[in-house]
């Protein structure tokens, strides 16, 4: 259960309104494009990289909620049989493993970027500074880490960790 904390509505609900408007820019652009290419022979110019972007941030920001959440599939196979404390131990190891794993995915993520930033790359047809996009990535990260965070709050606070039929932990 995610806890009730100012901080928690914040910062959450921000990355999932921002991943919500990247979603619905996606399904509008890739809307007019076919309308406009059907019925008028004329493309919306700029397509890919507007969903690109779009997709970038809908699934950069979309995390954060879901992990702040436990909203992760999760698989119950020994929870029924498990005692309470290491229901918990369980908890804090797989919240202290994704802080882990993305911490990692983040520091991999700066060589590319410093790339992007050196060279000067851009987005194939409106041009986009490459590192931009790699910025947008990272604040999502940073949003991610947040959720973790979270989540390893929770699974220390928590001692009720029985399992339910909305799954696991």
């Amino acid at each position: 259960m995610p806890p009730k904390s100012a901080e928690y509505d914040r910062v959450t609900n921000a990355m999932l309104a921002i991943a919500g408007g990247g979603l619905v820019l996606m399904m509008l652009v890739v809307v007019a494009d076919v309308v406009l290419r059907t019925v008028f022979n004329t493309p919306v110019r700029g397509t890919y990289d507007v969903v690109g972007i779009a997709l970038l941030v809908m699934v950069m920001f979309g995390m954060a909620p879901v992990v702040a959440r436990r909203g992760e599939i999760l698989i119950d196979l020994i929870d029924s049989f498990l005692p309470s404390w290491a229901l918990r131990l369980l908890s804090l190891v797989a919240a202290g493993l994704g802080v882990s794993l993305f911490i990692f995915s983040g520091w991999a993520m700066i060589g590319p970027a410093m790339d992007a930033w050196r060279y000067g790359d851009r987005s194939l047809e409106l041009g986009v500074p490459q590192w931009s996009l790699w910025l947008v990535a990272f604040l999502g990260m940073t949003g991610i880490f947040w959720g973790y965070l979270i989540q390893l709050r929770t699974s220390s606070a928590n001692t009720n960790h029985a399992p339910t039929e909305e799954g696991g932990l």
